[in-house]
């Protein structure tokens, strides 16, 4: 019995003559690097390097939005406002928004001390005065400036001049 346990048959030992592909080492599926190191660091340095030289030659061409002035006139005030029934008027904290220019300003943007927002969708006419209630400003996430919590610091107004750059006036309070 220890003959047969020992003894292998023939019959069932692989033929390693016939197929070559069992010396062969399996294939590799893995990605090989195609760059070398250099490569590598030329194509990630110019990834990188390239917008920032290409908004810097922007920058130095066109200038800093805040080069090019905004003719208006800004004012903190309490004006009476009409209520929602409108059948009365009540004292509200405003920010009142002139046009000085001899044009339409499209585009206009209003912010209050870089945080809370307010975009006129209609253009300032010529010589139109805008008052806005200081409460219709707004964070991004939907928070809305209360008049009195804090104090206005700042106001930045931007719109678009006819030459269409971006013209920037802010006022510091």
């Amino acid at each position: 019995m220890s003959d047969s346990s020992t003894h292998r048959n023939a019959t069932t030992a692989p033929d390693n003559d016939a197929d070559p592909a069992v010396y062969e080492p399996p294939r590799s599926i893995a990605p090989t690097p195609q760059l070398s190191t250099r490569g590598l660091f030329i194509a990630l340095a110019t990834v990188c390097f390239v917008p920032l030289f290409g908004l810097s030659i922007y920058a130095v061409i066109f200038g800093k939005a805040s080069e090019h002035g905004l003719p208006v006139e800004i004012l903190i005030d309490r004006r009476p406002l009409m209520t929602i029934e409108g059948n009365s008027q009540m004292m509200d904290d405003v920010v009142v928004v002139t046009n000085e220019a001899d044009f339409e300003i499209p585009n206009l943007t209003m912010n209050l001390n870089g945080q809370y927002f307010l975009y006129q969708d209609k253009p300032l006419a010529v010589g139109e005065t805008l008052v806005l209630r200081q409460a219709a400003f707004a964070t991004k996430s939907s928070q809305f400036w209360v008049p009195g919590r804090y104090p206005i610091t700042e106001i930045t107004v931007t719109g678009k001049l006819p030459t269409g750059a971006r013209g920037v006036k802010e006022v510091q309070f």
